[in-house]
């Protein structure tokens, strides 16, 4: 009969966290990747070359502690040690990982997202190691909490390193040795000044706050570059993309098994209330940031061949668009990026569709009308428009704005999108000006819905 020890069982946990978490940002990358999809093998290879970086990352620790380098308590010196230490270190030694799975793969990257799928990869193996050694050193309970913070952030940093690197190649945007400058600047000290604000409580109990603002403004920044690269994928395709609203649901369900995981290592240890109690602890602690993150990097801004410039900003802003996805308190609140209602727009564009009125009183479109969706615009605050062309009488062709409409929906919206048909009374102003105009200045008609012709 096989016998396992104490160790060897607990053992268990580190490793289901440790393949769970992986797990969960692998089954990401493969939704996301929709134009042209990578094979899992290349993946498993780039995973790999992370997983053996954080060896050469120890050996520069041991080194610099030789040096009498480390973390010793004082502020300037953890400060410093943060950034140049371990932000320093552990950026460029996954880089350099980073660069022998690009050698390994170059046959399998012909796209822009490509570049940022397998250094996200490369990263991820990077933290699974790292984590395994957390979990088996503290426990179990801390999975959650290192598989979307601490691994994110390490595919975060990587992936501003390389998007720096390759941006000028990519889009033709900047200087190429100042954009890689730049980039590998940010994340190294994005990766410090994290690390340091956990570690320091240079402004009390509350210093984990800056870190956890620090590290949302990163997800913000890594989305809005993913969003580039598919806006000038060489495969790009509405329909396909069209397709990902529900990208979220892999990254939840790998999150409850998570939790599960968790769960099971308290029971086995500490007995059930312990475990119940320790999960709710941790649902709550880490439930609304959790939240924001799942809406945050399921939500793109697609427009073919259109890029938008990468700005630092955290994931949720107060709105006064009729967009917004929650009110807390009475305050309308937006997470950034096209929420399923907007995006499901995208099925739809430059086909020949039918354009219907929700109510038939007062309706300027009648019962049925071809349309189509020529062009789509993104106003101040990221307010999505559509060109519509709306096809009348004797082929003639009457040119309207569509706003989808996220609130306030009923019945109808389960099967069709619904969307608010507009105008602007000067169309030459509105090409030039539309990126910073209000979308209160466009003229509300009435609501109408779209069905595939």
């Amino acid at each position: 009969m096989l016998m396992w020890s104490p160790y060897q069982i607990y053992l268990i946990f580190p490793i289901l966290g440790a393949v769970a978490g992986a797990m969960l940002w692998l089954s990401y990358f493969r939704r996301i990747d929709i134009l042209e999809g990578e094979r899992v093998r290349d993946m498993m290879v780039a995973f790999v070359i992370g997983f053996l970086t954080p060896s050469v990352a120890v050996w520069i620790y041991k080194f610099l502690e030789t040096k009498g380098i480390n973390f010793n308590g004082l502020l300037w010196n953890d400060f410093l040690y943060a950034i140049f230490g371990v932000g320093l270190t552990e950026e460029l030694v996954k880089l350099a990982g980073v660069f022998i799975a690009f050698a390994v793969l170059k046959k399998s990257i012909n796209e822009p997202l490509d570049r940022l799928l397998f250094a996200g990869i490369v990263a991820l193996g990077f933290s699974v190691r790292e984590n395994f050694i957390y979990y088996n050193n503290y426990g179990s309970q801390i999975i959650t909490g290192r598989t979307f913070i601490s691994s994110l952030t390490h595919i975060i940093n990587t992936s501003i390193c390389v998007y720096g690197i390759y941006r000028y190649s990519m889009f033709h945007k900047g200087n190429r040795y100042l954009n890689a400058f730049v980039a590998i600047s940010l994340a190294v000290g994005s990766h410090g000044l994290f690390d340091f604000f956990l570690t320091q409580p240079v402004i009390g109990k509350i210093t984990p706050f800056l870190a956890t603002l620090v590290y949302l403004a990163g997800i913000n920044f890594w989305i809005q570059m993913i969003n580039n690269c598919i806006n000038f994928s060489p495969f790009f395709n509405y329909k396909k993309i069209g397709s990902l609203t529900a990208l979220y649901r892999s990254v939840l369900f790998w999150y409850m098994v998570l939790l599960a995981i968790e769960f099971c290592y308290g029971f086995y240890y500490k007995g059930f209330m312990f475990a119940a109690n320790d999960l709710l602890k941790n649902i709550l602690k880490e439930g609304v940031l959790i939240s924001i993150v799942l809406l945050r990097i399921s939500r793109l801004k697609i427009s073919k061949r259109k890029y938008f410039p990468v700005k630092i900003q955290i994931p949720i802003y107060y709105s006064v668009n009729d967009d917004e996805d929650f009110r807390l308190l009475g305050i309308p609140i937006k997470i950034r990026g096209e929420n399923r209602r907007e995006f499901r727009f995208l099925e739809y564009m430059g086909k020949d569709i039918y354009i219907h009125p929700v109510s038939e009183k007062n309706t300027l479109v009648k019962r049925s009308q071809r349309a189509r969706l020529l062009k789509k615009y993104f106003l101040k605050n990221d307010v999505v428009i559509y060109l519509m062309e709306i096809s009348g009488e004797d082929d003639h062709k009457d040119i309207y704005l569509l706003k989808p409409l996220t609130r306030h929906i009923k019945g109808i919206d389960n099967s069709y999108p619904v969307g608010i048909l507009m105008e602007y009374k000067d169309p030459a102003l509105f090409q030039k000006e539309h990126e910073h105009m209000p979308y209160k200045k466009l003229k509300a008609l009435e609501q109408v819905y779209l069905v595939h012709a």
